[in-house]
């Protein structure tokens, strides 16, 4: 099944073969004139496109030269009543796939429908598999130069085992690069283990690292191995290392130094053979100027320092995890999306993504589970943009500590609530269906936040 173009001036002709390609199942596009199917090469996602030479008084090499200006990659068939083998010639040069003669037999005319969508179809499979290999590592996405440099940095350093210190932006994919690390390494048959540094409550943070000894402080009844001697002969990954606090970085310090360090409460020396990896989205240089981040234990994380960019810096990359992002959340939300819209990629690419891959994938989930038709349309991609001068949004106010994360969280369900209300018309069991919620579970949701609504 395809979407077809067919651009003549002859409208009987038209219906005919949108009757023919319609029996196979092909969804058929109609234009009379170049400004129309210009529209529809704009606006969908095309397979083929046949074009007549002569439309009045335009001419179809004309939107052949269109198509080559706004470097749209669409299969065209040349239709023409006339022996005129020179126009032929001219098309081909012009990009056109193949030509057809009128009168033509309708079994010709399918014959060479399948001929060129098996074609594009085995072009497609043979792009998609060139860029799998230029642009995956791994379960990294990436075919920008930025990332490329970070693939072939991780491709060398991974069999070694010099400590790493990974950089950027939240939401960059700090994570993903470590676990890469880990599984080209030697290391990978045993625990990669890790740890969120900013995620552990200060007082759980050495005894969760280092283990215990029994009776090491109220309620310690018995001893327990703490991380870092279950990795042992893996690797070790402190994630938001910079959130460490002084005495635990002293701590750390002697075990990246020497193998050894000693449990809460205990008195012996604790060997492992570990691979430590870290990752901050701080500036941590900074932070070692000013004191908050122990110099030498900096030094001996950074044994190899990559920096990994934000999606704003990294091109067409955002459409290729688009992509990606697309047909993860299309099997679990069991729905069968094609793609994308070309106006979609436009916003797509417009956004800033404070919060980088991250937040692209939140954008893809939702669009996925908002759509109802087949391509993801700009109205489905809700981005929540930067707010106006003087006013503070959700997102800021839980760095600021004026709202806690669940608020936050909150507010984003409640805003897809009642986006998904407004495209049904407050409808609530379609809107329900919009989100890939049950009935129950919706009308739930709309209770806790008291969103108004029509029937069901």
């Amino acid at each position: 099944m395809a979407s077809i173009l067919l651009l003549d001036d002859d409208k009987s002709l038209r219906e005919v073969l949108d009757v023919t390609l319609s029996e196979q199942q092909h969804t058929i596009h109609q234009a009379s004139t170049i400004q129309q199917a210009s529209t529809v090469a704009t606006n969908e996602i095309i397979d083929l496109a046949f074009v007549d030479l002569r439309l009045g008084s335009e001419n179809g090499l004309d939107f052949l030269r269109w198509l080559q200006d706004q470097s749209i990659d669409l299969p065209v068939i040349i239709i023409t009543a006339y022996a005129d083998s020179q126009s032929a010639v001219q098309a081909m040069k012009l990009g056109a796939k193949d030509y057809i003669a009128k009168p033509f037999d309708v079994d010709e005319l399918l014959l060479l429908v399948q001929r060129h969508l098996e074609h594009s179809r085995l072009a497609e499979e043979n792009k998609w598999l060139k860029s799998q290999i230029k642009s995956h590592f791994g379960s990294l996405i990436g075919e920008s130069d930025k990332m490329q440099e970070v693939f072939q940095l991780v491709r060398r350093i991974a069999p070694t085992n010099i400590h790493v210190l990974l950089t950027g932006e939240s939401g960059t994919g700090k994570e993903l690069i470590a676990r890469a690390i880990h599984e080209h390494s030697p290391r990978s048959d045993n625990p990669l283990m890790i740890v969120n540094c900013g995620g552990l409550p200060e007082s759980l943070v050495e005894s969760e690292l280092f283990g215990y000894r029994r009776g090491a402080f109220t309620g310690a009844d018995r001893a327990k191995k703490g991380l870092l001697e279950k990795a042992d002969q893996g690797t070790f990954f402190l994630d938001e290392v910079g959130e460490l606090k002084p005495g635990t970085q002293v701590k750390l310090l002697r075990c990246i130094q020497d193998g050894s360090f000693i449990p809460l409460g205990g008195t012996e020396l604790i060997h492992t053979n570990l691979r430590f990896l870290a990752a901050t989205n701080r500036d941590i240089e900074q932070d070692v100027a000013d004191g908050r981040f122990r110099e030498d234990l900096f030094y001996r994380l950074s044994g190899v320092i990559i920096h990994i960019p934000p999606l704003r810096e990294r091109g067409d990359d955002i459409f290729l995890l688009a992509e990606h992002f697309l047909q993860k959340f299309c099997r679990q939300q069991n729905k069968s999306l094609l793609g994308l819209s070309r106006q979609s990629k436009q916003k797509l690419k417009n956004y800033h993504y404070p919060g980088n891959i991250r937040e692209l994938e939140t954008i893809l989930a939702r669009a996925v589970a908002l759509e109802t038709g087949q391509h993801i349309t700009p109205s489905s991609l809700i981005i929540y943009e930067q707010p106006l001068t003087g006013q503070t949004s959700a997102r800021e106010k839980v760095f600021t500590q004026d709202i806690s994360l669940d608020e936050y969280l909150e507010q984003e369900d409640r805003d897809i609530l009642l986006s998904a209300l407004e495209r049904t018309g407050g409808h609530k069991g379609q809107a329900a269906q919009l989100v890939g919620l049950s009935f129950r579970q919706f009308r739930y949701r709309l209770n806790k936040y008291l969103i108004a609504s029509k029937g069901e």
